[in-house]
Formats: C-alpha cells, sequence, structure tokens
C-alpha cells in the first residue's frame, strides 16, 4: 500500500523557496527572521538543503571513491589510524599532565604558574566550547549524508 500523499504545508513551501532562493528581499528577511524564533523551520530548511546536496551528489562514484572505500574497510588501515589517534591523544594527555606537575613543583613563581595555567586551561575551554557547538549544530549541516 502507496504512502498516502499530501500537500505541503506554507512552512514547508517557504522553506523550499528560502533553500532554492526564490525568495523576494522582504520575504526573505520575513522568513529569516520567523525561521530565528522557529527551530522546526530551521530544521526543514535543512531539510532542504540536504536534499539538494544529496540531488546533486547523485552522479555515480568516482575510481577514487571506490579506493577510499576499500581503504575504510582495510583492516591494518583502520587499525593503524586507532593506535595512532589512541598513541597520539595519550601521549598528548601524559605530557599535559607531566607539565603541570614539572611546573607546579617548579621554582617558578606564583604568578607565573598561575599565568601557564591560566592559559592552558583558556585553551581547553575553547575546544570544548568549539566541539560543543559543532556537537549542537551537526543537526543543521545539510553536508552530513552527502558522500563523495
Amino acid at each position: 500500500m502507496a504512502a498516502e500523499e499530501r500537500e505541503p504545508t506554507r512552512e514547508e513551501l517557504l522553506a523550499m523557496a528560502y533553500a532554492d532562493g526564490e525568495l523576494s528581499g522582504p520575504e526573505r528577511a520575513a522568513f529569516e527572521a520567523e525561521m530565528a524564533q522557529k527551530s522546526e523551520l530551521r530544521l526543514l530548511v535543512t531539510r532542504e538543503r540536504r536534499l539538494d546536496a544529496l540531488a546533486r551528489g547523485a552522479a555515480g562514484p568516482e575510481p577514487m571513491d571506490h579506493e577510499w572505500r576499500a581503504l575504510a574497510q582495510d583492516p591494518l588501515q583502520r587499525a593503524s589510524l586507532g593506535l595512532g589517534w589512541s598513541l597520539l591523544l595519550g601521549g598528548l594527555a601524559l605530557g599535559v599532565v607531566a607539565t603541570f606537575i614539572a611546573l607546579w613543583l617548579s621554582d617558578v613563581d606564583l604568578l607565573g604558574k598561575i599565568a601557564l595555567s591560566a592559559v592552558a586551561l583558556g585553551f581547553a575551554l575553547l575546544v570544548a566550547g568549539a566541539i560543543r557547538a559543532r556537537l549542537r549544530t551537526q543537526p543543521y549541516d545539510p553536508y552530513t549524508e552527502v558522500q563523495r
């Protein structure tokens, strides 16, 4: 049994027109103001842009695409990347801990210790903020399902 077809809603039509760049200046401004208030409109626009990106990517795979897929499935490639990232991140974490221990046990004055610790903490907060922002905006990324 086929799914029942329905007419698109006003919001869906506006989202399609917005994603396709078909709204006039005043219509676009009004829709953007409405979209700023409603997350469901932002998701509709994202869906339309995702469909557009998928449609543009509907061409057959290139020879390099086959090679990238083969590499992604290769156990040696996967193991070396996993081990490489684990060693890199583990070594970085141990290095940071060792540096902090050495810093706080050194003869550096208290102000220097606080300043260097503040720089390190600030950097960590910036990285954490960037990761949080990426995770929060990921549902709106129209290219998450696009494959080369």
